[in-house]
């Protein structure tokens, strides 16, 4: 439906899908997404009108892909500390990458509490035993 180079069988594909939703242009946009029904409904002069309220389906349908939305946003409680952990690595690496490219400024909240000196370092007073315990104030 998108096709550059093949005008003809894009706009042969899109008709088609049109005639199997009984040309009813928001079971069209149902089925194909806005974006991909957007440019042949235009070139056709079908006018539709997205509504929040969707007739076609018990879930709820993003109008610009065409796929299902979930209600639920995803839960922590499922996971054991260790996903949690793997996680939040990989949330760390994406920040570090965005920051590496300079899309966007981010900042280690980690590094800022130790400039700020809400950080600081104690010395065990166990003299067999060399660990030093960060402490948050």
């Amino acid at each position: 439906m998108t096709s550059v180079m093949l005008p003809h069988l894009k706009d042969s594909v899109s008709e088609l899908l049109f005639v199997l939703c009984d040309q009813d242009a928001n079971l069209f946009i149902h089925h194909v997404g806005y974006g991909n029904g957007a440019g042949f409904l235009m070139s056709r002069n079908i006018m539709i009108q997205p509504s929040k309220h969707n007739d076609h389906s018990e879930k709820p349908i993003n109008p610009i892909t065409g796929q299902y939305v979930e209600n639920e946003s995803p839960s922590l409680v499922n996971m054991t500390d260790e996903e949690k952990e793997r996680e939040a690595e990989k949330l760390f690496v994406l920040f570090e990458r965005l920051k590496k490219t300079g899309v966007m400024d981010v900042k280690n909240p980690i590094e800022e509490s130790i400039k700020s000196g809400k950080f600081f370092e104690m010395e065990n007073d166990d003299k067999d035993q060399e660990i030093i315990e960060v402490s948050i104030i």
